[in-house]
């Protein structure tokens, strides 16, 4: 028995050690688009900031060009037509309408890029938190937006993601980093093979669509696109382990086997695809939120 324990300890350890290390390739391929999803935000900011810098030089010049005339007034004088005439060109340098309309822009959009980095930074902590895979009570709505914000700049210059996630779903047991490892791959491939139907010329920009509900005592998962679908004679193939239809250096680096692995083996539920020739395809997931107690 001791030999056995011995014996089996290891491959756990080499099991959680090789699923580290897919998931660190899969950061690995999205780090580029990451750090630049990063940079756009910051660059706007540098720009409004210095921006607005300059505009508050501006607007305290204006605000002191007022300030004096006011304690000329309360002086009991008369202002001048000096006084006046400084005050104009003061107002004419400042652009004081144009500042009021541009300042206000300025400031909504960069708060806007700092809620963008905000949410970056922490997805991508919660993506690559080193959890080694351990089964948890996991919020499925909360990995699909993980997994959506990590992705963004795969979809967003070929596709316009719509959620339709249900707000009373229940926490399931199971792997947050394989959860996500599932739902990056499957939006990947969407952003993929709508690229490859917008290359063929035949739209210009497609759609994916992400939906939850809970239905029974599983919860199901939609991820459809309207890209070209998936060919009637590879259909029966896709989740056969080392199937692929990409070049090298394409995609997650996660097959469609390990998806089904991940969703049937490990968390007890299963996954479809339906897919219609340039219709697009929907890969729908369904994991159980109560396990047997032998599964705890």
């Amino acid at each position: 028995m001791a030999e056995q324990q011995q014996m089996a300890a290891p491959s756990v350890a080499d099991a959680n050690a090789r699923a580290e290390e897919k998931k660190l390739e899969m950061l690995g391929a999205l780090i580029s688009g990451i750090t630049h999803e990063i940079n756009t935000p910051m660059h706007y900011l540098e720009n409004n900031l210095t921006f607005m810098k300059s505009s508050f030089n501006d607007l305290i010049r204006l605000i002191n060009g007022y300030k004096k005339l006011v304690e000329t007034a309360r002086a009991g004088r008369m202002p001048s037509a000096h006084d006046w005439q400084e005050l104009s060109e003061i107002e004419s340098e400042s652009e004081s309408e144009y500042l009021q309309a541009e300042l206000a822009d300025a400031l909504q959009q960069s708060l806007e890029g700092i809620d963008m980095v905000s949410r970056l930074v922490l997805a991508l902590k919660d993506f690559s938190h080193p959890s080694l895979h351990e089964f948890t009570l996991i919020d499925v709505n909360k990995c699909i937006d993980t997994v959506c914000t990590i992705s963004r700049h795969e979809w967003k210059r070929l596709a316009d993601l719509h959620s339709d996630l249900a707000g009373d779903l229940p926490y399931i047991y199971g792997s947050r980093d394989e959860l996500h490892q599932v739902l990056l791959n499957l939006i990947v491939n969407s952003a993929h093979a709508i690229g490859e139907k917008i290359a063929a010329g035949t739209y210009r920009r497609g759609n994916i669509r992400i939906s939850s509900r809970a239905a029974g005592d599983r919860i199901e998962i939609e991820i459809a696109d309207d890209g070209p679908g998936i060919p009637p004679e590879n259909l029966a193939k896709i989740f056969e382990p080392d199937f692929t239809t990409k070049p090298a250096g394409k995609g997650t680096g996660l097959g469609l086997s390990l998806v089904r692995k991940i969703v049937e083996e490990a968390h007890g539920g299963c996954v479809s695809v339906v897919s219609e020739p340039q219709c697009g395809v929907t890969f729908r997931i369904l994991l159980p939120h109560r396990r047997n107690e032998k599964d705890l």
